[in-house]
């Protein structure tokens, strides 16, 4: 696996949009292309894909009881964006 950028967990409580577009943000300020997709159950499937190749990708979850993701569950899409990097 290629030397990647990691992206940062936001801070705090987030809607799914908004853990999207903190995704989207960061993916352009390195460079890469960022596709935002429909799931069947969950809120979206997220594609990251890097300029020189690789690529990654990671489902935000739905908000079930709320409006917002805890912060537990916007660390767990950032951390499956970060380390399903591919060739």
């Amino acid at each position: 696996m290629a030397n990647r950028p990691m992206m940062p967990v936001p801070g705090g409580e987030l809607s799914p949009q908004a853990v999207c577009d903190a995704i989207r943000d960061w993916a352009e300020r390195q460079g890469f292309a960022f596709q935002q997709l429909p799931h069947a159950s969950e809120y979206a499937k997220v594609f990251i894909r890097g300029p020189t190749g690789g690529e990654t990708f990671t489902t935000v979850h739905n908000a079930h009881h709320g409006r917002r993701l805890r912060r537990d569950q916007v660390r767990h899409v950032v951390r499956n964006l970060n380390k399903n990097w591919g060739v």
